[in-house]
Parts: structure tokens; sequence; C-alpha cells
């Protein structure tokens, strides 16, 4: 973010990076995190378009996230300035291009009376938010299984997500475009939440693991037939694990090899004759796929 002894005049609202808050009169508002980002970084681009690629790549510093965030923070913005798309006083939109700042711009020094006030209440702000990511991260490892797991098709226009749906967990699609929402397959919860895309685009690879079972279980969806291609593999690979007979469809064994390297162990499948998965393990547990 930029320099923070400095406030911003911009039309009748004061902007101060300190306390993310905007001032009018006796007026303050208090930004949320990524609507005061991309304020800055429209300040910081000075009258100059900003696409909305630059936007989202800079004030979500590479979070997987659609455009709607983006449309919801200048909406956001807009509204506490009191301004409108059609009739915009403070920030334009051009079509096809993104966004600029149209307001008259000032950049003010912030009176040194206040900086020691300010530089306290900013490094208990940071003390804070380093106690709170520090519980989240403690958060995530202790209940990493219960958590959901989406991941963005390569086109961008599906989100592919396992999660609980009560007594089981699910995979799921989300249509970026119009929010639909569909249930693909439900089973037991896995012992790890992975799932992710081929490159295409054309199908979801997904974990089905149970911690009890001496096998690895992981689903392949194909979405233009709807369906599912099972790989299973043994646990411990010295003995050989017989497919289960309870299956909707028959199974399809698939070849891999493994490559092992410290606490880490790679799977290599073959698929299709064209198609590779690599299934990434982490202490014996599904960590990621990779098409």
């Amino acid at each position: 973010m930029s320099d923070k002894t400095y406030q911003y005049k911009i039309g009748h609202w004061t902007l101060n990076p300190w306390t993310s808050e905007l001032i009018h009169g006796n007026n303050k508002t208090h930004l949320q995190n990524q609507v005061a980002k991309v304020l800055v970084i429209l300040i910081e681009a000075n009258g100059k378009v900003i696409s909305k690629k630059d936007l989202l790549e800079k004030a979500w510093e590479g979070a997987i996230v659609t455009e709607n965030s983006l449309d919801k923070s200048i909406s956001e913005l807009r509204k506490i300035l009191g301004d409108s798309r059609a009739n915009p006083q403070y920030i334009e939109t051009i079509p096809k291009k993104g966004y600029r700042l149209i307001a008259p711009l000032k950049k003010v020094e912030l009176e040194e009376s206040i900086l020691p006030m300010i530089k306290k209440r900013s490094v208990f702000k940071w003390i804070l938010l380093f106690l709170l990511l520090t519980i989240s991260a403690l958060a995530f490892f202790f209940n990493q299984n219960i958590r959901s797991k989406k991941i963005l098709a390569p086109n961008g226009k599906t989100i592919a997500s396992v999660k609980s749906d009560g007594s089981h967990y699910g995979l799921y699609t989300e249509n970026i475009i119009n929010g639909k929402v569909h249930k693909l397959d439900s089973f037991p919860k896995p012992e790890s939440l992975v799932v992710n895309w081929s490159s295409d685009s054309n199908h979801i690879i997904y974990n089905t693991t149970l911690s009890k079972d001496d096998f690895y279980a992981i689903n392949v969806l194909d979405l233009s037939t709807n369906n599912i291609s099972y790989i299973k593999f043994s646990k411990n690979e010295s003995k050989s694990i017989p497919y289960p007979n309870d299956l909707d469809s028959p199974p399809k064994f698939l070849e891999h090899k493994k490559l092992s390297k410290s606490d880490n162990t790679v799977h290599y499948i073959a698929y299709t004759n064209k198609d590779t998965i690599k299934v990434l393990f982490n202490d014996n547990v599904i960590s990621d796929f990779k098409w």
C-alpha cells in the first residue's frame, strides 16, 4: 500500500491509509480491507485506467476470485462516496477496459501531532492481525478435514468444490456466470479434501479415500458424459487389495508408477493415452492432484 504518512483528498472526501477511513466532515466510514486496497490502487494510478485483471491481481494478491468480488468492492465504494455508474463523479467505468478515478486528487502530509497516535493504533492493529492469522492457521491445520475445498476451472467458468452436505460429503460445481450449483456425487468423509481439474476443464478429479481403508480411492468425473472412473491402489504396496463389489459401474484399473522423495510421494497414473494424472502425497495422505 502507499506511504501512510500521507492522506488523500478525493473530491469532498479524505482517505486516511493508516486507518482505512473515508472522512467527509463528521462522517467517518471504515473501509473493508479489500475495498480500501481497490481505492488506493485507483488513487496511485493517478487518473489512468486500471484493468479489472490488474485490480484483481494487486488487491487480492494472487488469490483465486472472480470479477464479481471486484464489482462488489467498486459498488461499495460508490455507495459510500455517493457516486453512480451512470453519472460518475469519482469512479468511472471504462467499458471492456476497467476503472479509473476521475475526482480531483490531492496528497496531503499528515500532521506530526496525530502521527504517534495513529502509529500506536497501527501497531496494535498489526499485533491483533498477527494473532488472528496465527489462530486461523492453527484452526486450519486442526480442522483441514472438515473444511470445504474450492478450485476454479482453467477456463474460468466453473468452480468445483468438495464439502460437507450433512451426513456425507459431496462434489459440487458452481457456474460463475449464473451462480447455479449442481451436486454431482456423494460419498463418506474422505481423509483429505482434495479436488482439481483437467487442463481442458472437462474432467474433475477428487479424493474419496477413507481413513479406515487400506487403499486409496480417487474418482474422475467426465463432465461431458457424467460418467465416473474409479482409481484405486493399495496404501500398503506389499499386498494387493481387491476392488469393492458394491460400485455402481465397472471399475477402471489404471497403470501407475510411484516416485518417493523424503516425506513426499508422487504417483503418476496413466488416465488415457494422452493424459497423466499426478497424485501428490504428504505423510501418506493425498494432498493435491495435477493433470
